[in-house]
């Protein structure tokens, strides 16, 4: 693997994105990688030919995009009320996390699995 070629190292590069949308705390910032991760894709599947995968990608990006603009248009929907109720302080109000809840299992095997 000594000789890495231009077009094996945005492969890499477009892989390494993917990976680093799986560590995304926002989902704005989520949405930014993944486009990234689809632009370096449909690079890759395009210089090496491979049909399958720039499908994919080229599927893929205006999903992404869309769900971008959906996201900065709710938020500025939702700075926009939030400035309406409160005219003195520009600010994102942040709601407590949800209670987690646990399912509870049968010991026993489910009808289906015998």
């Amino acid at each position: 693997m000594n000789d890495l070629s231009v077009i094996d190292a945005v492969g890499f590069a477009a892989a390494g994105l993917v990976l680093a949308t799986f560590c995304m705390r926002s989902m704005s910032a989520l949405r930014w990688v993944a486009i990234s991760s689809n632009v370096a894709f449909i690079a890759y599947a395009y210089l090496r030919g491979l049909a399958p995968v720039l499908l994919l990608h080229m599927l893929l990006l205006p999903v992404n995009a869309c769900r971008l603009a959906q996201l900065q248009c709710s938020r500025s929907k939702r700075s926009d009320q939030e400035g309406a109720s409160h005219p003195s302080s520009s600010y994102i109000s942040h709601r407590p996390a949800l209670p987690t809840r646990r399912a509870i299992l049968p010991v026993g095997r489910v009808s289906w699995m015998q």
